[in-house]
């Protein structure tokens, strides 16, 4: 029964010491929406860099792109935030993960790394200097006038001729805590005199008096006369004569500090520097913190281009304590009911493959181990998932098993071609929704990549445990030891059944039809309701109160202050009693201006986040918990919503692409692969519609975004195994079977309801176990396991009354074109039995 047994063995035995090893050697990640943390996501805008002359129009983006993510890791490494994983993502972003931390460590990483880190100094502009000084004035007020929210920074792009500062003349804004005097009377802004220019000298020449941070030799903690924090500094000593020459010139004069675009003080010059100062910190001085940040910043260099933040999401700790708790305990209760099944309806067989689910287990979380994975929310939503799949595997084996059995085929040759008959089956089914699961990995972020990562690796193990491992058990227990003497099962349910299923396509037609055009109309209706902030861009927070409230009094607050506000109820174990609960859910989509005004560059993906918390403070106020009003926070941006949409778009074209070209390649024929993907299109927009009238009906909270792509991308994976079963037994059965093409296809379907049946149900529980356990959290996993839920029932159905219909449709069509070029002769083979 089992060729090369030792082989087997030795794989076996090796694949768990590996697994052991693993455990032993390396540690599984908890994403940030178990550990708690926040996870940051910078934006680099090239084209803005390249108008500003901060990056050359030649340099190689990517190169950019890893130079500040470097700046970002030496930054928080000369602070003492080690392992902290920054890499860049895509083509113009930057990834911060900040594991387990506070919202105020956060909001300090954050200013750390962002901070530009350019110094320089500069001459303030004055009266006596021959550069227009009143003229230069009034063209900024005017300036001002006409962009009040612009940065000053940006009136020195503008040109001379247009009204902009002469030049030899820069403009910055001040600091939050710089002296008012600094600037001009009524201004916001300082003007400095541009050495570099004035002098007509090259900024890299000896002599120049242009001085940046890259002068510097040494930054050091220091103190003001009144003997508060400031920044001491000195310069290269080859720079140090041209900078006593520069301070000597202009003693009497104001020498603006700036960083970062900002001036943080412009202290009078007393007379020659040597070659070191101090920076102070304005009218309230530094604090220790910025005093180490100031610090940080000008050790670890300048950033080349200054990254914007284009998405953000916290989670507190406690409720990633909470997530993995129902996710062990939703595994644990699938578990536990696969095992009571498979031994209540196969017997002796449902130990074995008991044992083989148990090893599938192992061998999965010793893989996890050993490439370091991180878990995240929906990764463990996949290892729930691949435990109700991986039954399948077995289910179809031991269907097989009982098939030749009933045939009158020995014990011996009945298990032996049970699990021939079933291995090209199992591979054909698994590898589709592997593919689904790398495409999803390469296309997916964060939690919805560890979800895929899980899936993928859940997959190959559930394959090797099944024809493997379970078949090495079962060769001892009947070949060797003889343990096994006959098939013993529970009696088979639907079996032996004669449906005319292709006999019922027209009203299965009719059904569709109806479900879809329905469908189409309910999404139409929802559409904007149910896009989540992944793809109309927002923000979300999970907010925390004092007392609990209804969720009535908590909308109409904020309906009050006529933003676009969706609630939902959160239950929790302190002060949920019914409709009233101390933690709702709130999200905030951006209105098609708010985006525009995003899109135009007039808002920040800081400002979205800083915005709605400051509006969420406002509205609610002291009734808000002060120790930890929001555990659970998020930003998208606009930019970054349009991009995941086409990144959606993207996995699912490759999916059905892929598994055209697979299933060509395994079944020889395109109409294979075209009558999979009719099916595929009919499941997805199904369920998008059934999830549409569930959404307007207030059932259940559904969005969509990245999470609920991963669950269409495993609805197709699923759909496809199920269908890939009956179309393996058509296959099958056409060269042995006398009766006309529906026939075979009705046969082939009759042949395979039990195990489709049987694995539905399964799937079906486990996933709906899932769904319980996280619909009163109303995490991200609601929406997922709901769509799964609609996803697995619409699979069932199609992989009968629609994959199959579709495959008869593409016979005869393809027979019909073939029977003029035969001259009216015999058409082949398979299509000679279409009736």
């Amino acid at each position: 029964m089992v060729p090369n047994l030792p082989r087997k063995i030795f794989g076996i035995v090796l694949v768990s010491v590996l697994a052991i090893w693993s455990m032993v050697a390396f540690n599984i990640h908890l994403g940030l929406d178990l550990s708690g943390g926040s996870r940051i996501v910078y934006k680099v805008d090239f084209e803005e860099a390249i108008e500003k002359q901060q990056i050359g129009v030649n340099e190689d983006r990517r190169v950019v792109l890893q130079q500040v993510a470097s700046v970002f890791q030496r930054r928080l490494d000369s602070a003492g935030m080690t392992d902290i994983p920054i890499y860049p993502q895509g083509e113009d972003q930057i990834v911060v993960e900040l594991p387990d931390r506070t919202k105020e460590e956060i909001e300090q990483i954050k200013s750390i790394i962002v901070n530009q880190g350019s110094l320089s100094f500069r001459i303030v502009l004055n009266a006596t200097d021959d550069l227009g000084y009143a003229t230069e004035i009034e063209k900024y007020r005017s300036w001002r006038e006409g962009n009040p929210d612009a940065d000053s920074t940006d009136f020195n792009r503008v040109a001379e001729a247009e009204g902009g500062p002469r030049a030899g003349v820069l403009w910055y804004g001040l600091s939050e805590n710089a002296r008012p005097t600094a600037a001009p009377q009524g201004l916001d802004a300082v003007p400095v005199r541009n050495e570099g220019v004035i002098r007509n000298t090259s900024p890299d020449a000896p002599d120049s008096w242009d001085f940046t941070g890259a002068d510097i030799e040494a930054v050091f903690p220091s103190q003001d006369r009144a003997a508060r924090p400031a920044v001491g500094y000195k310069m290269k000593s080859a720079r140090g004569t041209a900078y006593a020459d520069f301070t000597e010139n202009f003693k009497g004069r104001a020498m603006a500090i700036i960083l970062s675009g900002e001036v943080y003080s412009a202290p009078e010059i007393e007379g020659r520097i040597p070659g070191q100062g101090i920076i102070t910190g304005g009218l309230s001085g530094f604090s220790i913190d910025e005093v180490t940040e100031f610090i940080t910043v000008l050790r670890t260099g300048s950033l080349p281009v200054v990254p914007v933040l284009d998405s953000e999401s916290f989670v507190g700790p406690s409720l990633g304590k909470d997530s993995i708790s129902t996710g062990v305990t939703s595994a644990t209760i699938g578990l536990v009911a696969i095992f009571a099944f498979m031994l209540l309806y196969y017997w002796t067989n449902g130990v074995v493959a008991c044992l083989a689910l148990a090893f599938n287990a192992f061998i999965l979380i010793g893989a996890l181990y050993f490439t370091q994975a991180t878990l995240t929310l929906p990764g463990l939503a996949g290892l729930v998932l691949t435990i109700g799949m991986a039954v399948d595997a077995n289910i179809l084996i031991f269907e097989r098993i009982r098939e030749e059995r009933t045939r009158g085929r020995e014990v011996m040759q009945s298990y032996k071609n049970g699990y021939e008959n079933a291995f090209s089956t199992i591979v054909d089914a698994n590898l589709t929704t592997l593919i689904t699961g790398i495409i999803l990995f390469r296309v997916g972020t964060g939690p919805v990549a560890g979800f895929a990562a899980t899936l993928s690796l859940g997959i190959v193990a559930s394959m090797f445990s099944a024809l493997v491992f379970s078949k090495v058990i079962m060769h001892f227990l009947v070949f060797e030891k003889r343990t096994i003497s006959d098939v013993k099962m529970a009696r088979a349910l639907w079996a032996d059944k004669h449906i005319k299923f292709t006999g019922m396509r027209k009203g299965a037609a009719a059904l569709s039809a109806a479900l879809i055009l329905g469908g189409l109309g309910m999404l139409s209706m929802q559409f904007e309701n149910m896009q989540g902030i992944d793809f109309a861009g927002g923000s979300s927070a999970r907010i925390h109160f004092n007392e609990a409230k209804s969720t009535t009094e908590v909308r109409e607050a904020l309906n009050a202050s006529g933003g676009n506000y969706e609630v939902v109820l959160v239950k929790d174990e302190d002060g949920a009693t019914g409709e009233a609960s101390k933690q709702f859910m709130v999200e905030r989509t951006l209105t098609p201006e708010e985006r525009a005004a995003y899109m135009s560059g007039e808002t920040e993906g800081q400002d979205l986040q800083a915005s709605f918390q400051a509006e969420l403070v406002s509205i609610f106020g002291d009734s808000l918990d002060a120790n930890d009003p929001f555990p659970e926070l998020s930003t998208v941006s606009p930019r970054v919503s349009g991009e995941i949409q086409q990144k959606a778009s993207l996995a699912m074209l490759l999916s059905l692409l892929s598994i055209v070209i697979y299933m060509n390649f395994r079944f020889k024929e395109y109409r294979y692969g075209i009558a999979a993907v009719i099916a595929v299109f009919h499941d997805v927009l199904v369920t998008l519609g059934l999830l549409a009238l569930f959404s307007y009906l207030g059932l259940v909270q559904v969005e969509l975004n990245l999470e609920m792509v991963a669950a269409f991308l495993t609805i197709i994976g699923y759909s496809l195994n199920d269908t890939i079963v009956v179309f393996d037994r058509i296959r099958e059965n056409l060269p042995r079977q006398k009766g006309s093409y529906p026939e075979v296809i009705d046969l082939s379907i009759n042949q395979s309801l039990s195990r489709t049946i049987l694995t539905s149900l399964t799937t079906f529980f486990v996933v709906a176990v899932l769904f319980i356990m996280n619909r009163p959290m109303h995490n991200v996993l609601e929406g997922f396991s709901f769509a799964m839920l609609i996803g697995v029932v619409v699979g069932t159905y199609s992989s009968m009354f629609v994959a199959s219909p579709a495959l008869l449709f593409l016979d005869r069509w393809a027979r019909n074109k073939r029977l003029p070029e035969d001259g009216g002769g015999s058409p082949p083979a398979a299509a000679a039995k279409t009736a």
